[in-house]
């Protein structure tokens, strides 16, 4: 990628984060940078253009981290743990305003942003709830419905519309989603763990 437009993505993600997807507009972008809207142009055809590189950046970034905690060994109550504040961090960073702009005018793009988090939730939840089964920590029913009504959960709850619909934050709404789902699917062994994990982040 070129450094002309490295620099508009990394200056429009910003300006997107603080003014939303709506407000912000090309003009904004080119008159705060100092180019011309020309300039803008030459690299991305449209607004949703733009926005759409931004989110794949940001989701390739913080899927990394995802496959890093993946990699660590440790058992699965722990890796899903780990996993799930790290995604507690990510969420941290996300204007939940901005967010729900792009779900709304530019659904096309909260589509795309959609089905990438979708395919990533099963990539790795698979492998960590049949480790999780090996070791005694989860139920054993059919792993594909697990991590079915995982990723439907949260793809729900941890959702731009229905947060700003209810009383609480993006993080509150997630914490609550992975706690339900993964006493959910414990056995006494693996919420014994758990527990051990939770206590030792609340001290």
């Amino acid at each position: 990628m070129n450094e002309e437009k490295e620099k508009i993505i990394e200056f429009a993600a910003q300006k997107f984060m603080a003014g939303g997807f709506y407000k912000t507009t090309m003009d904004q972008i080119a008159a705060e940078m100092h180019v011309s809207k020309k300039t803008i142009y030459r690299n991305f055809t449209s607004k949703e253009e733009l926005v759409r590189e931004i989110a794949v950046r940001f989701l390739s970034r913080n899927s990394k981290m995802i496959d890093d905690v993946v990699k660590i060994r440790c058992n699965a109550v722990e890796k899903l743990f780990k996993i799930f504040q790290t995604v507690g961090s990510i969420v941290l960073k996300v204007n939940l305003e901005a967010i729900n702009d792009i779900h709304h005018y530019a659904p096309d793009v909260w589509k795309e942003i959609d089905d990438l988090r979708t395919k990533k939730m099963l990539s790795f939840l698979s492998g960590i709830v049949k480790q999780g089964q090996r070791e005694g920590y989860f139920i054993k029913k059919n792993t594909e419905i697990i991590v079915t009504i995982f990723i439907a959960s949260l793809r729900a709850v941890v959702n731009p519309m229905f947060v700003l619909n209810n009383r609480f934050t993006m993080i509150e709404a997630l914490r609550e989603t992975i706690e339900i789902l993964m006493l959910g699917i414990m056995t006494d062994k693996g919420k014994k763990e758990f527990n051990k994990l939770k206590n030792r982040v609340i001290q």
